[in-house]
């Protein structure tokens, strides 16, 4: 990420009102400063259109997923012993974190994005839950 030449794709909640929107999309951007949005915002070579969809996020903890219209699916269980097939408690605290600084480690067993030119699936790889709150 920090060499720069990032694909950026912005997805807002469908029921944001249009002032909403705007402020969303000035903050997205870097326009309105504040961490970690106007670095990651210096680092976009390719912004694609912006698009407003349904959002649906079910919180669970380590059962945690998420749906982005279409675009975006992501779901997530507990890390399984190898041995035992037992869920693991697994938690990293990264006193600097840039994007977090405690999260629990998952398992991902979907990952999956589908916007423009940006199209993959990354199945049963690591996966983080973690509450952030951003402020300026």
């Amino acid at each position: 990420m920090h060499e720069g030449d990032l694909t950026l794709a912005l997805l807002v909640d469908e029921k944001a009102t249009e002032q909403q929107r705007q402020a969303l999309l000035q903050i997205a951007s870097g326009a309105e400063g504040g961490l970690p949005f106007e670095i990651i915002a210096a680092l976009v070579s390719n912004l694609l259109e912006p698009q407003f969809v349904p959002i649906e996020f079910n919180l669970n903890g380590k059962n945690s997923s998420v749906k982005l219209g279409e675009n975006v699916s992501m779901a997530f269980e507990p890390v399984k012993n190898p041995v035992t097939g037992e869920p693991e408690g697994i938690r990293i605290e990264h006193e600097t974190g840039f994007i977090f600084k405690s999260a629990e480690v998952v398992s991902a067993k979907e990952c999956r994005v589908s916007i423009g030119e940006l199209n993959f699936s990354w199945p049963d790889k690591a996966g983080f839950v973690s509450q952030i709150k951003y402020g300026n």
